[in-house]
């Protein structure tokens, strides 16, 4: 996704610099105009600087290593999915040093984040915010102010996931069971998307599971079982029980262990037809 972000913004005439631990996309992107940082002090200059990592380890770790380098009022924006605790970290951690921080997770894909579609989960000072909107324009088809404190946004998102989730376990159930009763899959998709059940989610992950579509994936299976994990983990700190993303987590922890950790999370589908025998 953050490939999507750096193309967006260059095509948009940003100044962009960008830094890849792994490499990824690095020289399509220089190719598109685009800086290569090849060490966090090639960052110092940036007044932003928008991190998309997979986890809360790697947030710790970008966080500490912007905070040595940034200047005073220089605004760091998290669009990863991690945990509240992770962005609370990451607050304290750049507020020290006179720095800002915003947490702002998206609501989408890749695909949508190429579209610049997606839904922005925004939270932090009003100072920052204010500062990281027109930027965060560019990226998204809306905006969510969520609130002052940056792990707020990092709930919302974990909640969304944890919607998505179940959604998709519901679809793929409900599949399952019309198609082993002899219903086309594809009409009963139909049925249900032009008519009670026509949601983005639907549509889209639906898709996915008739046509069993679960490559390349969105998002992986495993980056899923993280993301409920740490959904499940807040609101057992907040004493909120959540039976069904429970379940679903484990169902996801099922198609990991099938050797499905490439697939995408709506592999849950696939899931449901095994369980089905069919």
């Amino acid at each position: 996704m953050g490939t999507a972000f750096a193309r967006n913004l260059l095509d948009d005439g940003y100044e962009t610099v960008i830094f890849s631990k792994c490499g990824n996309n690095v020289a399509a992107l220089e190719a598109a105009g685009a800086k290569a940082a090849m060490k966090w002090i090639d960052l110092a200059h940036c007044e932003i600087v928008i991190s998309m990592v997979p986890d809360d380890e790697a947030t710790d770790s970008v966080s500490i290593s912007l905070a040595n380098v940034l200047d005073t009022h220089a605004i760091h924006i998290s669009m990863s999915t991690i945990s509240p605790d992770a962005s609370r970290r990451a607050s304290e951690r750049h507020s020290r040093l006179g720095q800002g921080y915003v947490a702002a997770p998206v609501l989408g894909n890749p695909d949508l984040a190429a579209a610049r579609k997606l839904y922005i989960l925004a939270a932090g000072p009003d100072e920052y915010v204010e500062r990281s909107l027109p930027l965060l324009d560019r990226l998204g088809q809306r905006i969510f102010n969520v609130g002052q404190n940056p792990e707020l946004a990092n709930t919302f998102k974990l909640a969304g996931n944890a919607l998505t989730a179940a959604t998709l376990q519901s679809m793929g159930e409900v599949l399952a069971f019309l198609h082993k009763a002899g219903v086309d899959p594809k009409v009963a998709f139909s049925v249900f998307t032009e008519s009670l059940f026509d949601g983005k989610v639907h549509k889209a992950y639906g898709r996915k599971i008739v046509e069993q579509r679960y490559s390349p994936p969105g998002m992986t299976l495993p980056l899923a079982v993280k993301d409920l994990r740490l959904a499940l983990a807040e609101a057992e700190q907040l004493s909120v029980p959540m039976p069904v993303a429970s379940v679903v987590r484990d169902r996801l922890v099922a198609a990991v262990a099938r050797g499905w950790e490439d697939l995408d999370w709506s592999a849950l589908g696939k899931l449901a037809e095994f369980s089905a025998g069919i």
